[in-house]
């Protein structure tokens, strides 16, 4: 056997475990397993998130971490995206479950309650997209409030579907997924008063 046969191996297994380290460490993933780990099964089962975004805000900086197959190319990736998805979910009257595939060892499944949720709130697509890019330009220094023409919206919305966006506190950080893989979280979140949002969107948890 020669040393190639035994260093390739090696050497990408080694890339796979300083990713999946990143992975975690960067989206906090890490912490939240310490304070949420749960080996139970969701009594509403798991649904596939087309994608998971952690946005955390610390000091002077602002890391934005993706979960996802990104934008199919072709009927292939759609369904390799839906056998395989990044990230699962699902919503009881216990909390928000969250787990990867089982070779993401550094992903643990969990479950955060709705009491450690500062806010719960639907938003759009586009509310997502102008929310994310808005906030990073003004953590830049260089507030440039960034609008989507009406029409453009209007598709974006249709195709894309709304957004639950969830807030904590301890870790501080926002947690962004598909509306469609968390459907009815709103019968289990505690209701508190909440800000207006644009209809059809709802938010039970008091919103910011």
């Amino acid at each position: 056997m020669s040393l190639a046969t035994v260093l390739i191996p090696v050497g990408i297994a080694a890339v796979c475990v300083a990713s999946e380290y990143l992975k975690a460490s960067n989206s906090k993933w890490n912490l939240l397993a310490q304070k949420f780990r749960n080996a139970g099964a969701p009594p509403n089962g798991w649904r596939g998130c087309r994608f998971v975004q952690i946005e955390i805000v610390e000091g002077n900086v602002f890391r934005r971490t993706g979960y996802g197959h990104g934008f199919p190319k072709s009927s292939l990736d759609f369904v390799w995206a839906k056998a395989f998805p990044m990230v699962s979910a699902s919503v009881s009257p216990a909390g928000l479950y969250l787990k990867r595939r089982p070779w993401n060892f550094l992903h643990p499944q969990i479950l955060i309650p709705w009491s450690r949720f500062t806010s719960v709130q639907n938003i759009s697509a586009t509310q997502h997209v102008t929310g994310s890019v808005n906030r990073q330009l003004e953590f830049r220094g260089t507030p440039l409030p960034v609008k989507i023409p009406n029409p453009v919206a209007g598709v974006m919305d249709t195709l894309a579907g709304d957004v639950v966006e969830l807030r904590l506190a301890d870790p501080s950080l926002r947690i962004n997924l598909p509306a469609s893989s968390v459907p009815n979280w709103e019968q289990y979140a505690a209701a508190k008063p909440t800000a207006p949002s644009r209809q059809p969107s709802s938010s039970l948890v008091g919103a910011r």
